[in-house]
């Protein structure tokens, strides 16, 4: 897959595409409808297949000092992309020049001269330009006066209960601990990635070492325990492990960090890229009255998750 960092300036290898449009955090099972039907097209009419974004979200763009809030980052988004067969990635900046932008204006200096696109699928709730004026109506309206064609996709309902699939209610599902859920409208558990960094080291002392990573930009899930499998860089293996979310509070910790245990690991990974998927929640972040009580419910906590990958 090619990453395209502007919307200007493109060579005409790059031109030419069928693109669907969103923000598409999370990747989730309705975006991959859309995606989906973008490569149908592109398939049919022997042309490239491209996914154009905004950089950065508009979220962070208008709220700098938002809560983290990204289902993905930049390197998973990247990985599942290739997987979904998509050929381009256009990151299209989000500036004070596009902020202001009409739809009309919008879909003539970037969809038609600057990307010179053939053809734009989108979700039926997408919405575009300056104040967010333009929708799936004005898109076909202007986009016919440059004969760039229109798909545009129903939502992908979930249940009646649960509503439809969307970033917004997989955030909700993380934040609560629901990552069972939220992995059924993913498609796929929820992935935190990033470079392992070392630790006060506390577990070492009671022969339960961790990885620490942050989580950057990323939504942050309920404060607790879970069962989870990591995966090195360069490995195709997910190995069974337990990860704590939180502050840890027993030893007076602040920072919010996501402290992995790999289950029969001896290697280190100090300064690697680690992926850890969530499985299931297993209990809520505590304060304990002693160290000797935290561990002795890590030693539970283990019980509990080793049973669930049935291993010792």
């Amino acid at each position: 897959m090619k990453t395209l960092n502007d919307y200007r300036n493109l060579s005409i290898d790059d031109k030419n595409a069928v693109i669907a449009l969103g923000n598409f955090d999370g990747l989730h099972r309705g975006h991959q409808v859309v995606i989906s039907k973008a490569i149908e097209i592109a398939n049919i009419h022997d042309l490239k297949m491209g996914i154009g974004l905004f950089r950065p979200h508009p979220i962070r763009y208008f709220k700098p000092g938002i809560t983290p809030f990204r289902l993905m980052s930049p390197k998973i988004r990247a990985e599942i992309m290739r997987n979904l067969n998509v050929s381009r990635l256009y990151e299209i900046p989000f500036d004070e020049y596009l902020r202001d932008m009409s739809d009309a204006e919008f879909v003539k200096s970037v969809l038609h001269e600057g990307l010179g696109v053939r053809h734009v699928v989108v979700g039926k709730d997408y919405k575009f330009g300056k104040n967010r004026c333009g929708n799936v109506e004005s898109m076909k309206q202007n986009c016919a006066l440059y004969n760039i064609g229109v798909t545009v996709m129903d939502t992908l309902g979930l249940h009646k209960i649960y509503g439809k699939y969307g970033s917004t209610n997989i955030r909700d599902a993380i934040k609560t601990g629901d990552v069972f859920h939220a992995a059924h409208m993913l498609s796929r558990p929820w992935i935190v990635d990033g470079i392992v960094k070392m630790g006060r080291q506390l577990g070492r002392t009671i022969n339960f070492p961790t990885a620490n990573l942050e989580f950057g930009d990323l939504v942050r899930p309920k404060l607790g325990v879970y069962c989870v499998e990591a995966k090195l860089s360069g490995s195709n293996s997910w190995l069974p492990s337990i990860a704590n979310a939180g502050k840890r509070p027993t030893v007076g910790g602040d920072s919010t960090l996501l402290e992995v245990h790999i289950f029969n690991f001896n290697g280190d990974l100090y300064d690697q890229d680690l992926q850890v998927r969530f499985r299931s929640f297993i209990r809520p972040e505590k304060k304990f009255a002693s160290f000797d009580d935290l561990k002795e419910q890590i030693q539970k906590d283990c019980i509990g998750a080793k049973s669930l990958f049935n291993i010792t």
